[in-house]
This record gives C-alpha cells, sequence and structure tokens, in this order.
C-alpha cells in the first residue's frame, strides 16, 4: 500500500510520474548537470519513459548540453501548462529554455523556489517512468522546496574525491538525512584522467575521498568515474566508457527505487490533488 504524505498536495500534471529522482551536489563545479543527463539517457536507452528537469535557476546548464534555445519552447503553450522540449526522446525543461542564454536571473530565494516549483507543476510531464531533477547546489531554499515539496523517490549525490567537496557535500547528506529521505548512492566524478593513449592515471583531485565518504554514511558508492578526453564534435553521454559505467549506475538505481518501494512502499502520493 502506498504511503501517502498528507502534507504533501501533488498537482495533475505528475501523478502519472512514477519516480522522481533528485540528483544533489552541495558543491558546485562537480559534474551533477553532465551526470544527470547521463542517468536519463542509461533510462532512456532500457526502453523507459524518461524526463529531465533542470532546476539550477541561477546557472541552468542542460538546454546548452541538449543544444536547445527558447525560441523551440515559444510555440508550445497548451492552455496553463507548458509542453517540455524532447530532446533524444527525453522530455526536458530548464530556466535555460525561459531566461535565454544571456539573460541573467536575478532573484532572491522565496522567487527562486516558486520559480522551481513551475518549472516542476506547470510542466505538462505526461507519463513518465522516471523524471530526473538536476537540482541546484547548495543546502539552502531551493533544496528545502525540493525535498520538502515535491515528492522525490530518491536521491543521489555527486561529489569529487578534492577534500573541499567531500566537506561540502557532507553537509548535502545531512541535509537529505535530516529531512528523512533516502539516498541510494553516492557517485565519485572526475576520480582521474587517464589519456586515451596512456595506462596510467592521474589523480588530479585527490584519490578515493567518496569512498571514505559513502564508508562514513554507510552508502553505496555507485561509481568513480573518470575525466575523458572528448573531440570538438562529440557529446559526453556519447563516450563509450561513461555509457557504460551509467548502464551499471542506472541498473543499481532502479533495484535501490525496487528495493525502498518493497521496504516502506515509497511512490508517488495520490492523495490530495490539486485541481
Amino acid at each position: 500500500m502506498t504511503q501517502i504524505n498528507d502534507k504533501l498536495r501533488i498537482p495533475k500534471n505528475i501523478r502519472k510520474v512514477k519516480n522522481i529522482v533528485g540528483v544533489f551536489s552541495a558543491k558546485g563545479g562537480v559534474g551533477k548537470s553532465v551526470i544527470s543527463l547521463q542517468i536519463a539517457t542509461a533510462l532512456k536507452e532500457k526502453g523507459l519513459r524518461v524526463g529531465l528537469v533542470d532546476t539550477d535557476i541561477y546557472g541552468p546548464s542542460q538546454s546548452v548540453m541538449l543544444n536547445s534555445s527558447p525560441v523551440e519552447l515559444k510555440n508550445l503553450k497548451d492552455d496553463q501548462l507548458i509542453k517540455p522540449l524532447v530532446k533524444d526522446n527525453i522530455k526536458f525543461m530548464s530556466m535555460g529554455l525561459i531566461s535565454g542564454e544571456k539573460m541573467p536571473l536575478i532573484a532572491r530565494g522565496p522567487k527562486v523556489s516558486g520559480a522551481i516549483m513551475q518549472l516542476l507543476f506547470k510542466t505538462d510531464w505526461g507519463e513518465l517512468d522516471y523524471l530526473i531533477i538536476d537540482t541546484p547546489p547548495g543546502t539552502g531554499d531551493a533544496q528545502l522546496t525540493l525535498l520538502q515539496r515535491i515528492p522525490v523517490t530518491t536521491s543521489l549525490v555527486v561529489t569529487t574525491p578534492q577534500n573541499v567537496s567531500i566537506s561540502d557535500c557532507r553537509r548535502g547528506i545531512e541535509m537529505i538525512n535530516k529531512l528523512n529521505q533516502p539516498i541510494s548512492g553516492l557517485i565519485e566524478n572526475m576520480s582521474w584522467f587517464q589519456p586515451d593513449d596512456q595506462q596510467k592515471k592521474y589523480y588530479l583531485f585527490g584519490k578515493d575521498g567518496a569512498k571514505e565518504l559513502a564508508r562514513e554514511y554507510s552508502l553505496e558508492l555507485l561509481a568513480q568515474l573518470p575525466l575523458v578526453e572528448l573531440s570538438d564534435e562529440s557529446k559526453i553521454q556519447d563516450h563509450p566508457l561513461l555509457k557504460s559505467e551509467f548502464v551499471k549506475i542506472s541498473d543499481k538505481l532502479m533495484e535501490s527505487i525496487k528495493i525502498l518501494k518493497k521496504k516502506k512502499s515509497i511512490g508517488i502520493p495520490q492523495a490530495n490533488i490539486i485541481k
């Protein structure tokens, strides 16, 4: 039986979303947006229906990675809901589609939270197996809004092995734990750099920081991802090594969600719907 949180009032537009996964990191610049996109791509390639929402209001980057522009969104409005763009068979929404590449968003906390809610609740997501939320860095209003007002099924936490990143990431884990939200695992990004023509690994940002963090919080370390070389025209989500890693990550994520739902009956609440 689905566990219902009476404090959550869920609009119709996400009632048909089976799983919502928040990708968090209290530290900026760790590659969280790239990882969110790669997870969405890996799930999509399993034949699942996937959406991706970029809630980094101040610095949206998914629109750049998916080669999208605000012009594509203008003619897609349908009554009160906005139809998301579909890129590579992934439904996609971002503030970058609304504000434009050169237009900064200048706003305080409450307006930021409101913008995040609109991105999620004013988009016509339709039926989805997974909605991946690329969250902004930090532990402030935006993150609290997502964790307290969105029926997040589970979370993933991204860090690099660097001490500063580990320290900030620890705060992010503490925030999620204090709000009694599940975490399906850690992903360590930029773990090393290995040139394509060499066997030697270069640990540019330290070594195994996330291993220690995972041990500290009894979390699963889902992957340690290297920095990779890309040609000018290639996409990072098409890199063969990373693609294989994200197949494994998506498998572990799906299994974790299955276990969470079996143990705690966690799911999208179907009560107290806003009409």
